[in-house]
């Protein structure tokens, strides 16, 4: 009898564990779908910012240290133009962009460690461009 009531026991708390690690998995699910859609929204607002990038000089070109890989670094430069785009607006995305990819990072544990170019900003043709830095 006392090993049937062990086998009980056993089957209630394994039921009791499970709904409690389900429920946490949906919060956190939730909470990185919310995240990934903001931050999905803000590379959206970037990219808005780059495709108008007219210049008449070079000074107006700018470049932007974009999210944060988990080894350290930006996960990308954006080249755009202040003759278009306030600098405050793009720094201030940039920076948002950069603080949602560093808490997925912590959240998720990632460790892309892929090396990104560093670029630098002309006007060229009347258009930012970005030119690789070697």
């Amino acid at each position: 009898m006392s090993g049937l009531t062990l086998t009980v026991k056993l089957s209630i708390f394994s039921v009791a564990a499970s709904i409690f690690l389900l429920s946490g998995c949906s919060t956190t699910a939730s909470v990185n779908s919310a995240q990934g859609q903001n931050l999905s929204a803000l590379n959206s607002q970037l990219a808005n910012i780059v495709d108008n990038n007219g210049c008449t000089a070079s000074f107006q070109c700018k470049v932007l240290e974009v999210g944060a890989r988990a080894c350290g670094g930006p996960s990308k430069y954006a080249v755009y133009s202040t003759l278009n785009t306030p600098q405050e607006q793009a720094e201030s995305i940039a920076k948002q962009i950069t603080e949602q990819e560093k808490n997925q990072n912590e959240q998720q544990s990632l460790t892309d460690c892929l090396p990104v170019i560093e670029v630098q900003s002309l006007c060229i043709n009347q258009q930012c461009q970005s030119i690789d830095i070697k």
